[in-house]
Order: C-alpha cells, then sequence, then structure tokens
C-alpha cells in the first residue's frame, strides 16, 4: 500500500476512489495525526503493560 505524498496538494485529508479518505503524508498535519494517534498511544500501553508486568 503506497502512501499519498503531494507537497503541492494543500488537502490532509484526500479522498481514495474506492471511497473513504487517506492522509497526504507530503503535508507536516498528516504526521502528527499519525504520530498523536497512533504511535503515542501503543507506547503508553507498552509501557503500561510492562510496568504491570514487573
Amino acid at each position: 500500500m503506497a502512501l499519498y505524498r503531494d507537497p503541492r496538494d494543500k488537502r490532509v485529508f484526500v479522498p481514495k476512489k474506492g471511497g473513504g479518505v487517506a492522509l497526504n503524508f507530503g503535508h507536516p498535519i498528516a504526521w502528527a495525526i499519525l504520530i498523536s494517534m497512533t504511535i503515542m498511544p501503543l507506547a503508553i500501553v507498552a509501557v503500561v503493560t510492562i510496568a504491570t508486568l514487573t
């Protein structure tokens, strides 16, 4: 699955042909959305799980 990356496109959410939207990773806000919605929660869950098991 290729990432949509077009820095000239000013939209953060770009409609896909089959329906739905994709993030435009040429836009810095898309990276902030990715980090705040997936990477940080995953790290929090991992830290809490490790702390609970020790």
